[in-house]
């Protein structure tokens, strides 16, 4: 059975730059692709925490958002924050052509049954010369902890059983599709190299174990989060994960920042 994604909505909560929240990073890097004016789509949004988060910082932007999930999409629009959210296919995006000045992915296309149709998409939705914006995590990668796991039969099906992941990406096949639709990259950052890394493996492992114990076949890891009670070590977490990724991210992780430009 496929991973149900009107039971795992994520994102009900506002992205932030703080650095004890887990978002921090990617919003920061994000930012740098933004217009100064005009309009800017997330896809894949959920229930919209990133590009809630943008049109909070950046009220002049028009802020679009789209989701194949109705679950995450009525839960988006039921915060009222000024973001413009449809129901999306994966294979198409309900936007006109060259529509868009700015188009931003988060941890899409390690979900999707066709990469390639979501950056066609991509393509014909955003104006030429504008910037596209993609968080992947590579876990098919040579520089991934999980790839290491899966060849010696440890954690084999876990990020697809709780997270829905399908594709196992490496840095260069991103770049090999990026080029493939004639985006040009300008910008690759990176993060999660060590620390966080280890510390998203063993959320895993310890969703898994809860799975078990409560006989269920899904986890959303931002319900599950919000279950433990970590007090102020949670924070401290994620500000040692956010630092860490701060000061290496000029070097190479699986876990892929890539700003590229419509040709």
């Amino acid at each position: 059975m496929g991973f149900n994604y009107e039971n795992s909505i994520w994102g009900s909560g506002t992205a932030s730059l703080n650095c004890s929240d887990p978002t921090a990073f990617r919003l920061s890097m994000s930012s740098r692709s933004l217009p100064k004016t005009g309009k800017v789509l997330e896809i894949g949004c959920g229930a919209g925490q990133f590009i809630r988060a943008i049109k909070k910082r950046r009220p002049e932007l028009n802020c679009y958002g789209c989701d194949i999930s109705e679950s995450a999409i009525q839960k988006a629009k039921s915060f009222g924050d000024g973001v413009e959210y449809k129901l999306s296919q994966e294979n198409f995006l309900p936007y006109e052509d060259s529509f868009f000045d700015t188009v931003l992915i988060y941890d899409v296309l390690e979900h999707v049954e066709n990469p390639d149709e979501i950056l066609k998409e991509v393509k014909r939705v955003l104006k030429s010369g504008c910037q596209f914006y993609m968080f992947v995590p590579c876990e098919g990668d040579l520089l991934s902890f999980w790839n290491f796991l899966r060849k010696i039969g440890i954690g084999k099906d876990l990020t697809r059983k709780y997270a829905g992941h399908i594709n196992y990406f490496t840095r260069n096949g991103i770049y090999d599709i990026l080029n493939k639709y004639e985006f040009d990259i300008t910008s690759k950052r990176f993060s999660e190299h060590v620390i966080g890394q280890k510390l998203g493996i063993l959320s895993f492992f310890l969703m898994d174990r809860y799975a078990k114990k409560n006989s269920l076949e899904q986890v959303n890891n931002e319900a599950y989060f919000k279950k433990v009670r970590l007090g102020f070590l949670r924070g401290f977490i994620n500000s040692v994960i956010y630092f860490e990724s701060w000061v290496l991210q000029c070097l190479p992780s699986p876990n892929l920042h890539v700003i590229s430009k419509k040709s």
